[in-house]
């Protein structure tokens, strides 16, 4: 799921909270909770804060550990299993709608499962603690407050995941950059850099040009015209053998690129450094 999606789909719309539950599931259990004949009522999102153990959703597993979030559909089964390790958690259900409007219990979200891994966020860990007072609370006051407190939760838990994606991102491409600086005289492509590092092509340059400010082939082109530049100045290879050195068999389009680079060929820096 696109964080940034997730927080425009909701932001358009009231987040009406009709449930705040909190369980432990002792380990060793297995619990049907909700059956083809009880299907899930509403979505929720469930807050793991100890231990581990497996949702399974309409029939697909998802293991969750402590500061794993889980987001469950509505109209779904659920099992819920431990093994060794007891699992607590903190079930938020709720109901969308706009502004004025009755509730709505459809949308794009509220069919879906997804998993977010924010990660231990105090911030999360209080707000949590605030709705589950607040939602037991009677008066319009205490109903305001909840549904104040369950849109600063969704911010808080998207802006954890955030911060966690970019931390990662960032490390994924101080490796490609590692990975460029190393291998860039060998066949180097957009689709294989992505490959490796499990992303689309899309998203790979994204992420890429967010760290470094340029595009991943662009990058690799400006790291191959520097290292030519010192073997021209430097060296005394020929303008072939330099440009197969750094990535190009093409002498004359590595000439060409090289000049559309430093606004002087190949030749004339090798004739610079003689001088």
């Amino acid at each position: 799921m696109d964080i940034n999606e997730m927080a425009a789909h909701y932001a358009e719309q009231d987040v009406r909270v009709v449930g705040v539950f909190r369980a432990a599931v002792p380990a060793h259990t297995t619990l049907h909770t909700h059956s083809a004949e009880r299907l899930t009522p509403t979505p929720g999102y469930v807050f793991v804060t100890k231990g581990s153990g497996t949702f399974v959703f309409n029939g697909t597993p998802y293991t969750v550990q402590a500061g794993t979030v889980l987001h469950g559909g509505r109209q779904m089964t659920l099992t819920m299993r431990t093994e060794s390790a007891e699992l607590e958690y903190t079930l938020v259900r709720y109901t969308l709608g706009a502004q004025g409007a009755a509730p709505v219990r459809s949308g794009p979200i509220a069919h879906e499962v997804f998993q977010l891994e924010p990660g231990f966020h105090p911030a999360i860990a209080e707000l949590l603690g605030q709705l589950y007072e607040s939602f037991f609370m009677p008066g319009h006051m205490a109903l305001l407050r909840t549904g104040s407190l369950a849109k600063m939760l969704l911010y808080e838990l998207f802006s954890a995941c955030l911060n966690r994606q970019n931390d990662s991102s960032r490390e994924m491409v101080e490796q490609a950059r590692d990975y460029i600086h190393t291998k860039y005289m060998e066949p180097i492509t957009l689709q294989k850099l992505a490959d490796r590092y499990g992303k689309s092509a899309q998203s790979f340059s994204y992420f890429f040009k967010k760290h470094t400010g340029v595009f991943p082939i662009d990058y690799l082109i400006q790291h191959r015209m520097k290292r030519a530049q010192e073997l021209l100045t430097t060296g005394s290879g020929t303008i072939k053998q330099i440009a197969e050195s750094v990535g190009y068999a093409d002498a004359l389009y590595f000439s060409r690129l090289y000049k559309k680079f430093y606004g002087y060929t190949p030749s004339q820096a090798q004739q610079i450094s003689e001088d």
